[in-house]
């Protein structure tokens, strides 16, 4: 059992990072696209890349850096999160470089030409040394925001290599699924091609999303998915229809349609369905369970509370 929690608590903090590494190439993307040096605002890149949580930057660089940093290279899953670290710092640093060269240029720059305009003796070599180091530090912006390009795409491929190591944690499928947007927007390949390089088949990706969504009881969500999945032509369909009568039964018995419900888990249950998924049969044995106490005494209720009693029989553990 604790494995099982540290198993779930490290794929929550892997989503968390995935949240983050999605909005920080966002607005990266969004802030250096089809952008030179003197068109930048010191503004723009503040709201951005800071040195604090308010910053999307760095708050992946600190998540980043909570996950992977390891003392222990012994795997080559390890070594390949460890370099993703290591791009995400230098992704962060010259970031805070390309931020401070702006700073130069748009605080120190005009205070120092107003203290030109002011001095009647210029034969103060600070004026002039000044000047030589904020043209260095504006000449560098461009050289900064080029490496800062090619660091963001370092760290999506990278990223990408790291996918498909979690490709077993549907809760890292479900999370892109999740953020398909920014998926597509970030991911060269998008967020199919991603699902199949992680799972070989789209429709084998969406399955698994299904599954994380059906765990957490978003039934109709569920439903969605498979009816995508059920689009592709290597679609698992015998998989998919019975997943969907699960979905369809649980999400009928949370709408106060027991009648349906039954039906659709008896339909999953002829199907095998629950074979090799008894976290979902117990939650379903669980629900039918309660209908009894749910429904009244007429001739219906009666009709119904023995086709559950029935039902819950064939869903304990080992009878199925």
């Amino acid at each position: 059992m604790s494995s099982l929690k540290n198993t779930a608590r490290h794929t929550s903090d892997f989503v968390q990072l995935l949240q983050e590494f999605l909005a920080a190439s966002s607005a990266m993307r969004d802030l250096l696209e089809n952008s030179a040096g003197s068109e930048l605002q010191l503004e723009r890149v503040a709201a951005v890349v800071g040195d604090d949580e308010g910053s999307v930057l760095y708050r992946l660089k600190q998540q980043s850096h909570s996950l992977f940093r390891s003392e222990v290279l012994a795997s080559a899953a390890v070594r390949r999160e460890a370099l993703f670290d290591l791009t995400i710092g230098s992704l962060f640093h010259e970031a805070m470089k390309l931020r401070e060269s702006l700073y130069q240029r748009e605080v120190y720059g005009p205070r120092l030409a107003s203290l030109r305009a002011a001095t009647q003796d210029d034969s103060d070599p600070s004026l002039g040394e000044f000047e030589r180091l904020l043209g260095r530090s504006s000449g560098r912006i461009d050289e900064v925001i080029a490496e800062v390009r090619i660091l963001l795409s370092q760290t999506r491929d990278q990223f990408r290599r790291v996918l498909i190591e979690r490709a077993g944690e549907r809760g890292v499928t479900r999370a892109l699924l999740g953020r398909r947007v920014q998926v597509d927007a970030v991911f060269q390949e998008g967020f199919e091609g991603l699902l199949s390089d992680m799972h070989g088949e789209v429709a084998t990706g969406l399955v698994e999303v299904a599954h994380a969504l059906l765990d957490s009881a978003y039934f109709v969500e569920a439903s969605k998915a498979l009816r995508e999945a059920g689009r592709s032509a290597g679609a698992p369909r015998a998989e998919i229809t019975q997943l969907e009568h699960y979905a369809e039964g649980m999400q009928a018995f949370l709408e106060g349609d027991y009648a349906s419900s039954l039906v659709a888990l008896e339909a999953w249950v002829d199907l095998g369905g629950p074979i090799g998924e008894q976290g979902l049969a117990r939650r379903a044995a669980a629900a039918i369970g309660r209908v009894g106490r749910l429904l009244g005494s007429d001739a219906d209720g009666n009709a119904i509370m023995d086709s559950a009693k029935q039902l819950q029989l064939r869903l304990d553990v080992g009878s199925v």
